[in-house]
């Protein structure tokens, strides 16, 4: 499940997800996520991973298809978005799908490097 963090920025916003990720989860992440994209001109994510359960194929499709339908609106709003997990495949395979998504930076950091990650974002 998703759960926001405070930043202290305006211009950041931070989210913890913890648990599984399947559907409901995803559906329900895009609740909290969604007003955010809305309300901002623009942004930077800073996104923290930690903990994740068992990882549903049909989230993933969603989660892909929702960037996939939504990258014009990410790509005008979204300069940084800072990855903070212990996961080395989902570091991995988030630096190589956004090398292909012009106009957002992505970085990957370990839970060690939390703090450089949270300044890189902010």
């Amino acid at each position: 499940m998703l759960h926001k963090i405070d930043l202290g920025n305006e211009h950041a916003v931070g989210f913890r997800w913890e648990g599984d990720f399947d559907e409901k989860a995803f559906k329900q992440s895009m609740v909290q996520f969604l007003p955010e994209l809305k309300s901002r001109n623009e942004m930077n994510i800073y996104m923290e991973i930690s903990g994740i359960g068992e990882v549903e194929g049909s989230a993933v499709w969603e989660d892909a298809k929702f960037a996939i339908n939504n990258l014009k609106g990410l790509a005008d709003k979204v300069d940084k978005i800072a990855l903070v997990t212990d996961e080395s495949w989902m570091r991995n395979m988030a630096e190589a799908s956004y090398k292909m998504i012009p106009g957002i930076k992505l970085k990957a950091f370990t839970s060690e490097e939390k703090a450089a990650a949270k300044e890189w974002v902010v």
